[in-house]
């Protein structure tokens, strides 16, 4: 009876290292999970802060996303951000960002994240450089069904304003 108590034990033992193990390889497989999605989310970033139309910069947010500058009115759904991004891009005042430098992101489960930004940019006005601008942005993002990060929320403050 002892002997089969300490088999019994044994195997118990065993297949709770198993456990962990499997548990650890989870855990492995989900911080590299979440450095890919951290990786994928500070590109979007940069895709959208360097994009070269308002549709292109627009194309990062949900359908029913949310933007605000502070002080503005925001601009509810993508067809609005594109229209809100066009307004401040035109062919006589250009926004030309010098830097853009996410400080966190924040990878809360493997669909949903927040970024923490700060974009350096200066206003190019029928060809004249105006003084650069901080503009800190904090962004919420989701997970769409085909598995790209998409901006649902961005909050804008620049330091100048």
């Amino acid at each position: 009876m002892k002997n089969m108590l300490l088999i019994a034990a044994c195997l118990l033992v065993a297949a709770c290292g198993d456990n962990a193990n499997s548990k650890n390889e989870t855990v492995s497989g989900q911080k590299t999970s979440f450095a890919n999605d951290e990786a994928a989310i500070r590109q979007v970033i940069k895709d959208v802060t360097f994009a070269k139309s308002a549709k292109e910069m627009a194309a990062s947010f949900t359908e029913d996303a949310e933007w605000i500058i502070v002080g503005q009115a925001p601009y509810k759904g993508r067809a609005n951000i594109e229209k809100g991004i066009a307004a401040i891009q035109t062919a006589e005042s250009q926004l030309v960002f010098d830097s853009v430098d996410t400080k966190e992101v924040i990878v809360f489960n493997d669909q949903q994240a927040l970024a923490k930004t700060v974009a350096v940019y200066h206003r190019q006005v029928n060809g004249k450089a105006e003084p650069s601008k901080k503009n800190e942005f904090v962004d919420y993002f989701v997970k769409s069904p085909d598995g790209v990060w998409q901006i649902a929320y961005e909050i804008n403050s620049d330091d100048n304003g």
